[in-house]
């Protein structure tokens, strides 16, 4: 079993957070790819790519769909693909959310999001806190 991940996010976040991520793992567990909203004027432009991508990754266990802002362009871009695309989509993508994906990597779609909104929000710590304790 693998969902597919799809990071749609404003200009190359999407494209460090990957790089990062392989250099770190190596070979990733689950197919990822990137679309890089550059120009918010070609929405539907984009709206098209993502619609493909998500239909090369879905292999019948859905794709789950990172963007970096709620509301933004990005998350509007994967907020169309619901009602034709089997997708789950998370805004707020960040690295520890991608590093608990990948360990995770065998869990079905709605897992997957459960997985993506732990690993993203136990990521986020008050360093000066955690080391006075």
């Amino acid at each position: 079993m693998s969902v597919g991940i799809l990071l749609i996010t404003h200009d190359d976040i999407g494209s460090a957070l990957l790089e990062s991520l392989e250099k770190m793992l190596g070979t990733l567990p689950l197919p990822v790819k990137i679309l890089p909203v550059r120009h918010e004027n070609e929405f539907f432009e984009f709206c098209y790519h993502a619609k493909n991508i998500c239909n090369t990754l879905n292999k019948e266990h859905g794709v789950l769909v990172l963007t970096d802002l709620f509301a933004a362009t990005p998350c509007n871009i994967a907020s169309k693909l619901i009602p034709d695309c089997r997708v789950r989509v998370v805004a707020g993508v960040n690295f520890p959310m991608l590093v608990r994906i990948m360990n995770y990597s065998t869990a079905d779609l709605d897992t997957m999001v459960s997985i993506a909104i732990s690993g993203g929000c136990q990521g986020i710590l008050d360093v000066n806190s955690v080391i006075e304790e």
